[in-house]
């Protein structure tokens, strides 16, 4: 092996210890590493820098934004509401919210809408003395069942789409 290849190497073992050891942040972690092998001339500041061209990323952080926005408007309280509000059952609950939440997370990325619904379920189930893991992960499943079915349903989708490009 070359010499930029046990560079390489090194660098990668050190970010997987530095993010198993939880010594910084993930994303601390990796850039710091792009950076080593950036000022090492291991890669091209066009190589270091590539995977902010990608639209996919932009596009998932600019779709969390729009989460926290509908989050803090209260915006899904009241179809949350109508859906969630009558339910005798569980499974009656779940039957009424799963089909919109896959339905939603088709047209937008399934990680926001996610986001989006676990404060809103979280504390209505609070109140009424249910447990939210019971409505947490049927809501990821359908979000993730919903998110296969157009390019932007999914994290993945927009990545691979990216990279194809």
């Amino acid at each position: 092996m070359s010499a930029d290849s046990w560079l390489t190497l090194a660098v990668l073992i050190g970010v997987v210890v530095v993010m198993a050891r939880e010594l910084a942040p993930p994303t601390v972690a990796v850039l710091g590493g792009t950076v080593a092998l950036f000022l090492t001339g291991v890669i091209t500041a066009a190589e270091a820098f590539a995977g902010f061209s990608n639209p996919a990323p932009l596009t998932i952080a600019a779709l969390y934004i729009v989460a926290a926005a509908v989050t803090r408007t209260g915006l899904l309280r009241q179809p949350l509401s109508a859906a969630l509000g009558s339910a005798r059952s569980d499974r009656g609950a779940l039957v009424r919210l799963l089909p919109g939440v896959a339905a939603a997370s088709s047209f937008l990325n399934n990680t926001p809408i996610v986001a989006m619904l676990v404060p809103e379920v979280s504390s209505w189930a609070q109140r009424r003395g249910r447990s939210p893991s019971r409505f947490l992960m049927p809501i990821s499943f359908a979000a993730i069942v919903g998110g296969v079915v157009t390019l932007i349903g999914t994290s993945t989708n927009l990545l691979v789409s990216g990279l194809l490009e």
